[in-house]
């Protein structure tokens, strides 16, 4: 078995598969990574299965070494710079560190979320059929802190030492993020519906796994900011009784009782989660069917990564 020695973690990592799923209906949320993509791009780059296990790096990035024998990474995450004993490499990338080595994920202004990858399994028991740690419940919490140690059991490296891979999200940059109408659209007037796509909205300094706070616009539900608790996924817009929405993101609750006037597109929630606070960006009205059609090739791309030559 290797081992993961663990220098530096200030903030925001954590063990993330794709989520826990089967349990909301006993109020147990599913977890998993805040941007979906750049998780599946880890598992892609290392030919694994697209929801395995794999460290999320928060905006404070993280530092740390290997003892054992050499074995194979991966990382995707913009804003972060990868430095093998102060070698900088490409990324996303596939790469080998050996034993003994250290590496540091290193944020840049407007890093959000990272995941590295590893050729092997943690050495770590699920939890109700998950590895996913829940920040606000702190289920499966792992408290991956600096000078703690994860044990891993690696498999045999047989791919070249570092490969770079194209992002596919970074063209898509300064496009609008698209919105389906959710559980309560009919319940804002179409001034309302229209105002929260005809303004750029910024993440405000309120953040966490949990949920994004909006600033920038300021939305009125004609039937009342309170309703009957009903089930909320990932990416839900919900209008509280001050009228600044907030965007419900992995470790969201299991029912809400705030109208939801939206929920981000699945294809465009990795771009939500790498808002910065601050940042501004626009929305834009899709139909549900537009945004299946988005998610479905999004996720063949994603799957079938283009690999930069040269290396």
């Amino acid at each position: 078995m290797n081992y993961l020695h663990i220098h530096r973690a200030p903030v925001g990592v954590s063990i993330q598969d794709a989520g826990r799923t089967g349990y909301l209906r006993y109020g147990v949320s599913s977890a998993g990574p805040m941007d979906w993509a750049r998780h599946l791009m880890a598992n892609v780059m290392l030919d694994k299965h697209s929801g395995d296990a794999a460290i999320e790096v928060g905006p404070a990035g993280i530092g740390l070494s290997l003892e054992g024998e050499d074995m194979q990474f991966s990382f995707a995450g913009p804003g972060f710079v990868l430095k093998i004993d102060e070698q900088v490499l490409p990324g996303p990338a596939r790469f080998i560190l050996k034993g003994g080595q250290a590496l540091e994920v290193v944020p840049r202004r407007g890093a959000m979320w990272g995941y590295l990858g590893i050729q092997g399994n943690f050495n770590l028991s699920p939890v109700l059929g998950s590895y996913a740690e829940n920040s606000v419940s702190g289920l499966a919490a792992r408290k991956i802190t600096s000078g703690s140690c994860l044990g891993v059991y690696r498999e045999p490296v047989n791919k070249p030492a570092v490969q770079a891979y194209i992002d596919p999200y970074i063209a898509l940059e300064n496009e609008p993020l698209e919105m389906m109408p959710s559980s309560q659209y009919e319940h804002f007037s179409s001034e309302a519906r229209d105002s929260l796509a005809d303004k750029a909205v910024a993440i405000a300094p309120r953040f966490d796994r949990m949920a994004y706070q909006l600033t920038g616009v300021h939305l009125h539900c004609e039937r009342g900011h309170d309703i009957l608790s009903d089930g909320v996924t990932m990416g839900a817009i919900q209008v509280p009784g001050d009228g600044r929405p907030f965007v419900l993101m992995a470790d969201h609750q299991p029912t809400g009782g705030y109208p939801k006037i939206a929920c981000i597109c699945k294809a465009d929630l990795p771009r939500m989660a790498q808002m910065t606070p601050g940042e501004l960006f626009t929305l834009h009205w899709i139909t549900p069917e537009q945004g299946l059609k988005r998610w479905v090739l999004m996720n063949e791309q994603l799957k079938s990564l283009t690999a930069l030559r040269g290396l």
